[in-house]
């Protein structure tokens, strides 16, 4: 009895989180968001799904193609016949033709692998855009971060209570329930998961408390975060790949785009995509928008 009703609550909630998503946009019919794919990309273009979700986990669309790592950490919400299996970490091509791709989107995605992996999906991306095609990602913003605590915010950290919850803190690997944590302690975890403490299997060299508390004192903020991800284990990191393994600023994050190829990277906001599908929030923008950036950068048409 308690097992169905536990399901039938969960069902429950994530329909009625759904339906909250849906009246972002009240008046825009699922026939017109249709309607709007048919008149900004040809015929060709939607049959062979060149718009692209890179590291989509269970992201489903007529007119996308999904790309994801398939791993068991992600199998409740993986359909491994409807994604590429594309490891990001590998530097490999990113497994779309040449200027083909109408738009590429990735959503809570580059914190979860290394800067040379960000470094070599952003390349990918400029090499398989179309010109004037669009690329969008979305993902922690760390000032945000540093920002709560240096002002003491703990309930910024607000998944603290998620996995304080038993069954999130076995799943996770987590020895005590975050909500017990010091805000050193969460700052590192949102970080860089596995140098924490709190992390049952996590990197040889772990940080304290009072460790944390010293690099944030002694550092300057991207020197001190800098610190905190080189410390990081990889092969961990392919164990529970959920967990953050890097972190990402607007400033940092547009630096890397130029460097990619990118001219005109710009600052984004949540719903305001230049790419009107990209506008849907039923589908886009919807992953932890209260510490998120939006961050858009269009191939040139020159």
């Amino acid at each position: 009895m308690k097992r169905y009703i536990k399901k039938y609550v969960n069902a429950a909630l994530n329909k009625a989180d759904l339906e909250i998503r849906r009246a972002s946009d009240p008046w825009v019919s699922q026939q017109r968001w249709n309607e709007i794919y048919e008149e900004l990309f040809d015929k060709d273009s939607l049959h062979h799904r060149r718009l692209y979700n890179v590291g989509a986990g269970g992201f489903r669309h007529w007119a996308w193609t999904n790309i994801d790592k398939c791993s068991d950490w992600y199998a409740s919400q993986q359909d491994e016949q409807a994604v590429i299996d594309y490891d990001l970490m590998t530097l490999s091509p990113l497994p779309v033709e040449t200027e083909t791709a109408e738009i590429i989107y990735t959503s809570h995605t580059i914190e979860h692998i290394t800067d040379d992996a960000v470094h070599n999906l952003l390349a990918e991306s400029y090499r398989a855009l179309k010109k004037g095609g669009y690329l969008r990602i979305t993902c922690p913003n760390f000032d945000l971060d540093y920002r709560a605590y240096q002002n003491n915010d703990r309930e910024y950290f607000y998944w603290q209570y998620r996995y304080s919850h038993p069954s999130e803190m076995k799943r996770s690997k987590y020895l005590r329930p975050l909500k017990e944590a010091s805000i050193e302690e969460l700052f590192l975890l949102h970080v860089c998961g596995n140098v924490s403490e709190i992390h049952a299997d996590g990197a040889d060299e772990r940080l304290s408390h009072e460790q944390i508390k010293d690099i944030l004192k002694t550092y300057k903020k991207e020197d001190a975060l800098n610190k905190f991800i080189e410390k990081g284990d990889l092969e961990k990191q392919k164990l529970y790949p959920g967990n953050h393994i890097n972190w990402w600023n607007p400033d940092k994050l547009i630096a890397a785009l130029h460097n990619a190829g990118f001219k005109n990277p710009y600052v984004s906001a949540y719903g305001q995509s230049a790419c009107p599908v990209l506008r849907d929030t039923t589908l886009f923008d919807n992953t932890h928008p209260k510490v998120s950036m939006y961050i858009e950068a269009r191939k040139d048409t020159d």
